[in-house]
């Protein structure tokens, strides 16, 4: 989405939004990243584990998890997991030195389970499913109607 696009959806002018998203680039609550489907980059191996932790313990067994490279996101979780691991290797006997060389060496592992992913069907990055639709971007760009130009908003 460009600058112009975000400023129109916002319904405010593009000076505006860009000002608006220096400020929260520089503030660091928004980041702008390079992300790559695994599987077309050569890495066979991507899975999501669910860990059963030492309640008392979470926030150090998910910074030790955090400190690992092959671990790419760390959530604490409701449910049968008490954190989900997202970790990517490039082939399986990554996978398998992965598990048996780093994973059981983290304290406050109690359990484990994990799904290997075989197809990436989705992969969002928009933070709520979808950008925001401002109620004058109903249609499509630059389109407008007499009722548009007569309204009262």
């Amino acid at each position: 989405m460009t600058v112009t696009q975000l400023a129109r959806s916002l319904g405010v002018t593009e000076v505006t939004a860009r000002r608006k998203m220096r400020r929260l680039l520089n503030d660091g609550i928004i980041r702008i990243v390079a992300t790559v489907d695994p599987f077309d980059v050569g890495y066979e191996a991507p899975m999501i584990i669910g860990l059963k932790v030492d309640r008392g313990r979470l926030d150090e067994v998910a910074e030790q998890l955090s400190a690992l490279p092959e671990v790419r996101y760390v959530g604490a979780s409701t449910g049968r997991a008490d954190l989900i691991i997202e970790v990517v290797t490039r082939t399986s006997q990554d996978l398998a030195r992965f598990l048996t060389n780093e994973l059981v060496n983290v304290d406050g592992i109690l359990d484990s389970e994990t799904s290997l992913i075989f197809r990436i069907y989705k992969q969002s990055w928009h933070a709520f499913g979808r950008p925001p639709r401002h109620p004058r971007d109903d249609k499509p760009d630059g389109e407008s109607s007499a009722a548009d130009s007569n309204s009262t908003r």
